[in-house]
């Protein structure tokens, strides 16, 4: 449940200056190699891990993130990880992580999907998310102001697929955990589209942006 909101809420979008006029990101990886690990007025680098040999040398990435539009840069910088891929930088894909999909629009909703849980084990849900945020219109961002509601897979007493919603996002709701919370819930739904149905009918309504706004005398099922 919580690594479906993260996948889209727990992230900060770098912003362009206000006036910029083409908002666009250059981004660029570097790797450097043997990177000397300074430990004035510290200790020498140990690690408890008896194969970990860089002392105080180590590899470092950075990631650099340009707009040449409205001159802001971002640099970050971090210890490559020896169990990544290739220099600290973990290759994947957009079908992995959920993130990046186009979303799908069923129930008069708009489906954003998460991460498969079983991807690339190769049991035949392997491309299947394990579940859906919610919003109202299609959005460029999903975010906690316009996000209406979230659909997670469940399983019945045969291991059959079902499906469970959340809906009416609430500071003080008794559903979920993690950036969002909610004040409804309904299981054993039977398929996606029957959960954006009901999410849909939950008393949400959006703005001319977007945004999320309550409706007036909605009523909780």
């Amino acid at each position: 449940m919580t690594q479906l909101l993260n996948t889209y809420l727990a992230w900060d979008e770098l912003a362009h200056a206000p006036d910029c006029a083409a908002p666009q990101w250059a981004v660029d990886i570097r790797t450097e190699y043997d990177v000397y690990r300074s430990v004035t007025h510290g200790t020498p680098h140990a690690c408890p891990t008896p194969e970990c040999g860089h002392s105080d040398r180590y590899e470092k990435v950075s990631v650099r993130i340009v707009c040449s539009s409205c001159g802001r840069a971002h640099v970050l910088s971090a210890d490559a990880d020896a169990d990544a891929d290739t220099d600290g930088i973990r290759q994947t894909s957009t079908k992995a992580l959920g993130y990046g999909c186009p979303p799908r629009k069923a129930g008069g909703v708009w489906l954003y999907p998460g991460e498969p849980l079983l991807f690339g084990w190769g049991h035949g849900e392997d491309n299947e998310p394990e579940g859906y945020l919610v919003t109202r219109t299609r959005v460029d961002r999903v975010t906690a102001d316009n996000v209406i509601g979230a659909i997670y897979k469940d399983r019945g007493p045969r291991r059959g697929v079902k499906w469970a919603a959340t809906a009416v996002p609430s500071p003080d709701g008794e559903y979920g955990f993690g950036p969002v919370r909610w004040a409804r819930c309904q299981e054993d739904l039977r398929s996606v589209t029957a959960a954006a149905k009901w999410i849909a009918a939950q008393g949400k309504d959006t703005g001319a942006t977007g945004e999320s706004t309550p409706a007036a005398g909605a009523s909780r099922p």
